[in-house]
C-alpha cells in the first residue's frame, strides 16, 4: 500500500519569512531521501513568470511539483490550469507520488503548521493560541511557545529534521 504524502503548512503573518523558510526546506528534505512538492496560497493573481515568483523559488529549491493557488487561478509547475482553483483536498491526485507536500500559507486549513514569527512583521498576533492544528513555532526572537517545540527561524535544519519525523 502506497502512503498517502504528509501535508505540512507553513504559516505566519505577511512578511514573516515563509518562502525563504520553503526554500531552504526543501532540499534538506530532498537530502533525507523524501520526494517533496510545494502548495503556496496567494491572495494576488497569477503574474507572468519571471523568475522570481514564489513557485518559481520553489522549483529551484529543487520541489518535484509546485502548484499556486490564487483567488480565481491556479497553475502547476508553472503551467496555468483549466478551472477554478481547488482545495487542498483536491489536490491529492496532483501530489499523490510525494513524501512531503510543504504548504506555504492556507493558515486555516486543517493539516499539521509551523508557524513564523518574526520581529519586523507588522501583525504580531501570535496564530497558535488559536489553532489547535499548529504543531510547532519558529522564531528570530523570544517567544512563547507553551508546550509546542520552538525552533529559531533560521534553523532550516531542525525544522526540516521535525517534518521529516512527521513523515516517517
Amino acid at each position: 500500500m502506497i502512503r498517502p504524502p504528509v501535508f505540512v503548512g507553513i504559516v505566519g503573518w505577511k512578511n514573516s519569512g515563509k518562502t525563504t523558510l520553503v526554500e531552504r526546506l526543501i532540499p534538506l528534505l530532498a537530502d533525507r531521501g523524501l520526494k517533496v512538492m510545494t502548495v503556496k496560497h496567494t491572495h494576488h493573481d497569477l503574474g507572468p513568470l519571471n523568475g522570481s515568483t514564489d513557485g518559481e523559488r520553489h522549483a529551484r529549491a529543487g520541489a518535484l511539483k509546485t502548484i499556486v493557488i490564487a483567488p480565481d487561478a491556479w497553475e502547476i509547475s508553472g503551467c496555468r490550469q483549466v478551472g477554478p482553483p481547488p482545495g487542498l483536498v483536491e489536490l491529492s491526485p496532483h501530489v499523490a507520488s510525494a513524501d512531503v507536500v510543504i504548504v506555504e500559507g492556507f493558515k486555516s486549513a486543517p493539516i499539521p503548521k509551523i508557524e513564523l514569527r518574526r520581529r519586523v512583521t507588522k501583525m504580531q498576533t501570535p496564530l497558535a493560541p488559536d489553532d489547535g492544528r499548529i504543531v510547532a513555532l519558529a522564531a528570530d526572537h523570544p517567544t512563547n511557545a507553551g508546550d509546542l517545540p520552538l525552533f529559531a527561524l533560521d534553523d532550516a535544519a531542525g525544522v526540516a529534521g521535525f517534518i521529516a519525523a512527521l513523515a516517517s
